[in-house]
């Protein structure tokens, strides 16, 4: 008996295969719902930390505002994430004020390559399923 989806010989009287865990008789593989959830909300934790180097505020209101209601690490981590892009988004407002005495332009330069580490870190530490907390944030979201 061979297995339909990958090819692999199955013992008699098996259900699944040892090898791909499809299913015996089927074409579709088992997989579970709550492994795809926990798949598709570990994407969106990273996805929250690293789209704010390239888009500001913008995804971590959107994964806020959509996990809103089911409170756990990920919705943790678009509130630190949203937290963190506020802060930053005051910051450079700071920055362009104080340009005209110059320490704005390195008070902006600083805070690019800032949120460019603390993003990478954040989104590493929701890649194993954590949150970061970023240390000059200010807490807004709660």
């Amino acid at each position: 008996m061979f297995c339909s989806n990958c090819g692999a010989t199955l013992e008699e009287n098996t259900a699944f295969c040892g090898t791909c865990g499809t299913k015996v008789g089927s074409n579709a593989p088992a997989t579970s719902t709550a492994t795809d959830s926990q798949d598709s909300d570990k994407l969106f934790a990273i996805l929250v930390h690293l789209g704010g180097i390239f888009f500001g505020f913008i995804p971590a209101l959107i994964i806020y505002l959509m996990k809103k209601d089911s409170p756990g690490w990920m919705l943790d981590n678009a509130k630190e994430a949203l937290n963190w892009q506020i802060t930053l988004l005051l910051g450079y407002v700071v920055g362009f004020l104080l340009t005209f005495i110059i320490i704005g332009i390195f008070l902006i330069w600083a805070l690019v390559i800032a949120n460019l580490v603390l993003c990478i870190i954040g989104a590493i530490k929701a890649a194993d399923k954590g949150v970061y907390r970023y240390p000059f944030a200010l807490h807004l979201v709660k």
